[in-house]
């Protein structure tokens, strides 16, 4: 039996997940843009690094996660990983070359990476024995906490960046990933905070691999989790780019179309939690990768930046459904192994910067942004499908039976 916190654990946590969406918020949107039009690196070049670093970081995430399920003390993996943003982003910072990119992008950050499914991990299992009854909400608030730094950090880093150095958002990420080491430093003093899961009990005859097993349906959902996210990603390198080229626009204008997208995605995610209650995760994830073909489909035809903006909607609604419903839909893979099923969360989205990355470098080889948004349509199409098809028992209304369970 665990302890009373005596630390505001909360505020904490939603606090470090603040700072979790800085680490991405001050980033991603200009990584392409330092890589490729800031150090000259060739979008093959910077693919891949980003590859690379995706391919090791699949393998740093599930041994974490299989780690942070074995281990009496979670709360460690989070300042490892903390640690490793804090170098990775703070050596960009100080040293903005092509080399340090690389060394960062392919070796320091896929440790970093982690990061963000060990905290969303530690969530689950610290309100499971505390608050078992609030345990998906809390997930799903401190999901809404995450995007509210989508909402404020992308104009604030865009006019940084274009005020002074594109580089200085790399010290804003350096210094939130110090300031998640700090916050969970502080809850390692409480041992309250020392929360574990118990192992999952193997059935008499079973093997050890029975415990890490997962359903057909749910390998199909991942899959084409994976595939949606993938066109997320090749949206995501290729459209601060579009933006600076195609339509004219700065890297002022790259923060605004972040910032605006996850104004969007907030309101959104409160209808989804409704949504939720009364269509299965399957339903709204396929409908998720329909909307954002849709959106990115019609990006690719577009001319001017005010156009973009009016579709942003589209971009809020299926980013929302994409980055919120998937956290517990990948929680509940693996029964009774919370870290390891949310880190495969972390291996989606890995192995969606692999192939998001790659497609990226081979379709803007040439510098044809519209063919690769037209893809990347495609692509998020191919990935809703692999997901129904593998799931069509599970599209539609939840049952009564799951809406009880």
């Amino acid at each position: 039996m665990t302890g009373t916190p005596r630390l505001p654990v909360t505020a904490l946590l939603g606090t470090n997940m603040f700072f979790s969406g800085v680490t991405y918020a001050a980033t991603m949107p200009y990584a392409s843009l330092v890589g490729v039009d800031t150090l000259g690196m060739s979008p093959g070049w910077f693919a891949s690094v980003m590859s690379v670093g995706a391919v090791l970081g699949t393998f740093v995430s599930l041994g974490l996660g299989y780690l942070s399920d074995k281990l009496p003390d979670r709360r460690l993996l989070v300042l490892i990983t903390a640690l490793a943003g804090v170098i990775g982003h703070g050596m960009i910072y100080l040293w903005p070359t092509q080399v340090s990119f690389m060394l960062v992008m392919a070796l320091i950050m896929p440790v970093a990476g982690a990061c963000y499914g060990q905290c969303f991990a530690f969530v689950r299992v610290y309100y499971l024995r505390h608050q078992p009854a609030r345990a998906d909400f809390m997930v799903t608030a401190m999901r809404t906490v995450f995007t509210l730094a989508w909402i404020i950090v992308p104009p604030v880093a865009g006019w940084v960046a274009a005020k002074f150095s594109i580089f200085n958002v790399f010290l804003m990420s350096s210094l939130s990933y110090a300031a998640m080491g700090c916050i969970f430093a502080l809850l390692v003093s409480n041992k309250a905070t020392a929360v574990q899961m118990p192992a999952p009990v193997r059935a008499e005859g079973a093997s050890l691999l029975s415990t890490f097993a997962l359903p057909f349906g749910t390998l199909a959902g991942l899959i084409g989790l994976v595939v949606m996210t993938a066109a997320m990603r090749i949206l995501t390198f290729t459209v601060s780019l579009f933006i600076v080229t195609d339509l004219g626009g700065t890297v002022t204008d790259v923060g605004f179309y972040a910032g605006i997208t996850a104004a969007v995605e907030a309101p959104c995610m409160l209808l989804l939690a409704y949504l939720t209650t009364r269509f299965s995760k399957e339903t709204l994830l396929v409908a998720a990768g329909i909307v954002m073909a849709v959106f990115i489909g019609l990006v690719s035809i577009l001319t001017s930046m005010t156009a973009l903006y009016w579709l942003l909607i589209l971009n809020g609604l299926g980013t929302a459904a994409l980055m919120s419903i998937n956290i517990a839909y990948v929680q509940d893979a693996i029964k009774g192994r919370v870290g390891l099923s949310t880190s495969l969360g972390d291996v989606v989205a890995i192995a969606a910067n692999l192939l998001g990355a790659s497609a990226f470098g081979l379709l803007t080889t040439g510098g044809n942004y519209r063919f690769a948004l037209m893809v990347a349509a495609g692509v998020s199409v191919a990935g809703a499908a692999i997901m129904a098809f593998g799931n069509l028992s599970r599209l539609g209304e939840l049952r009564q039976v799951e809406q009880a369970g």
